[in-house]
């Protein structure tokens, strides 16, 4: 009597390597996440001569677009 062929275990696919990309910076603060703007005062807004740091509007301060 012949033995019955087994079917041979099929080797495992290696997974792709997994390439990492660095997020792009916003392009409104460079990547900082603070923007600089101008203090205005008064009802007319007229501006003085001090500047104050805040969040990005675009990225809320994380930096990346």
């Amino acid at each position: 009597m012949t033995t019955a062929k087994t079917p041979s275990a099929r080797k495992p696919r290696q997974p792709k390597p997994v390439t990492v990309t660095a997020p792009e910076k916003c392009g409104t603060c460079d990547g900082s996440g603070e923007t600089t703007t101008t203090v205005r005062v008064g009802r007319k807004r007229r501006e003085i001569g001090a500047t104050q740091t805040g969040l990005c509007p675009t990225c809320f301060g994380a930096g990346t677009a």
